[in-house]
């Protein structure tokens, strides 16, 4: 990265407070001072607790050489150069938009109420075959992650995977203007969220924001099995685009593999792709086939494809299989909704010759914003769990009490304090929830 001052001036509507007489260059951003770079310029922001602007003295004696305000009157207490915003934040996505713009690249945009993550990466990784690909830092999603992704280019890149996350209206709408994607991909509609919607409606309607960015000539890849992204909401929404939906017709074969692999056979158009999917669950699957267009569309070949996913390392937390000898853990507490949970509670469940006398036990935590379904979804998930097969369900929260679960902790100390004589050799373990449970730390204590 290299951006004159004069660059970042213009592009943020911005206003240099004092004068600069040598060129300054930047070299990179931060909205962080534990990560600031020498040549970096320091973006401020506002949260609830902290303020950035408290930091910007801090950032220059770490190496940053400029920094936006919106406060004129610090003006002259700063050792390096200010560019005065009215807001910090919109003027990090307008700078990000511009930088954007200096690079000729494809962009592929994902969004979904689950699955992001893990498409994303898979997209990215089947681009690398044929494009320099960079895509969002881990799940950067947001109007601060998504910028700071796209400050990742540089000069020679070719290809940028951007997954695009939301909790309200318009939030997406604004990230795709940013983006501007050439392929957007919406892997589900489910109940994530709920709590700032009316329906799941509404959360179709705010996941379809992700077209308006979209380049007049763009394609749409939709989940062609979700029936919301099937229906009529969509179809008027995308009524100008070029819109394919991979679904189950598209899944010749998907033959599990012991407990955690998929043998899978995709056909799309005229062409075959045969690939073995590395995380268990029929959802990963589908997330597969979408990756897989995506990459067909854009001209990786079928044999690259199969070996990108020879090659695929799961997100962390997200259905990670550990075999630790005299226990098996299913590492999935990233986060939680409806959708995921059940399917991993499929996942716990599912049978093998040889795990098929093990005991399964489910860690269940609170699954959060969810609104006025909350009870009831989370009445749901225990339901399922005890109809599947789950010997024991331990339910940790206060809304994880809905789940009627065989134990249930109100908090994780109170089960962290039990669990060595919940568990029992050979057992086969999920634990999952909202990320705000914390549940890595039973993952860690079980991983001892």
């Amino acid at each position: 990265m290299k951006l004159d001052i004069q660059e970042i001036v213009k592009a943020t509507g911005g206003r240099l407070l004092g004068d600069v007489i040598n060129p300054v260059y930047i070299t990179a951003i931060s909205t962080d001072t534990r990560k600031i770079m020498t040549g970096s310029l320091f973006i401020p922001l506002a949260g609830v607790r902290v303020d950035g602007h408290d930091f910007i003295g801090q950032a220059a004696e770490k190496g940053a050489i400029c920094a936006l305000t919106e406060q004129e009157s610090v003006a002259n207490d700063m050792a390096v150069p200010l560019i005065y915003v009215k807001s910090t934040r919109r003027a990090l996505m307008d700078l990000a938009d511009y930088y954007r713009r200096k690079h000729d690249i494809k962009v592929v945009a994902i969004t979904g109420s689950a699955g992001k993550t893990t498409t994303k990466d898979m997209v990215a990784d089947i681009l690398s075959y044929k494009y320099k690909t960079k895509r969002t830092i881990g799940n950067f999603n947001n109007d601060i992650g998504m910028p700071l992704s796209i400050f990742q280019l540089e000069a020679d890149d070719e290809a940028l995977v951007l997954e695009m996350g939301m909790n309200h209206a318009n939030e997406i709408h604004e990230l795709s203007l940013v983006g501007v994607p050439d392929i957007a991909v919406i892997t589900h509609i489910g109940d994530a969220h709920i709590e700032n919607f009316a329906n799941r409606e509404g959360i179709l309607h705010a996941k379809l924001e992700i077209v308006d960015g979209l380049r007049a000539d763009g394609l749409v890849v939709l989940n062609g099995d979700d029936p919301l992204l099937a229906g009529e909401i969509a179809a008027e929404k995308l009524r100008n685009f070029n819109v394919l939906f991979p679904s189950s017709p598209n899944i010749a074969e998907a033959e599990p593999i012991g407990f955690q692999e998929t043998r899978c056979v995709f056909r799309w158009l005229d062409k075959e792709v045969r690939l073995t999917v590395p995380i268990p669950g029929s959802h990963m699957v589908m997330n597969a086939l979408l990756a897989t267009v995506v990459g067909l569309e854009l001209g990786v070949s079928p044999e690259h494809i199969t070996d990108a996913f020879k090659n695929f390392t799961p997100p962390e937390g997200r259905l990670n299989i550990f075999d630790l000898g005299d226990k098996t853990i299913i590492d999935d507490v990233y986060n939680a909704n409806p959708a995921s949970m059940l399917e991993a509670i499929r996942v716990l469940c599912r049978k093998t010759p040889e795990n098929a006398h093990r005991r399964r036990v489910a860690i269940l935590g609170d699954m959060n914003e969810l609104g006025h379904v909350a009870e009831a979804r989370h009445r749901e998930v225990g339901e399922y769990a005890r109809k599947s097969g789950v010997d024991l369900v331990v339910a940790i929260g206060e809304l994880s009490k809905h789940m009627s679960g065989h134990m249930h902790f109100v908090v994780l100390d109170e089960a962290l304090e039990v669990l060595s004589e919940i568990i029992q050799p050979d057992d086969i373990i999920l634990v999952k929830g909202s990320r705000g449970m914390k549940l890595e730390r039973i993952v860690q204590w079980m991983s001892q």
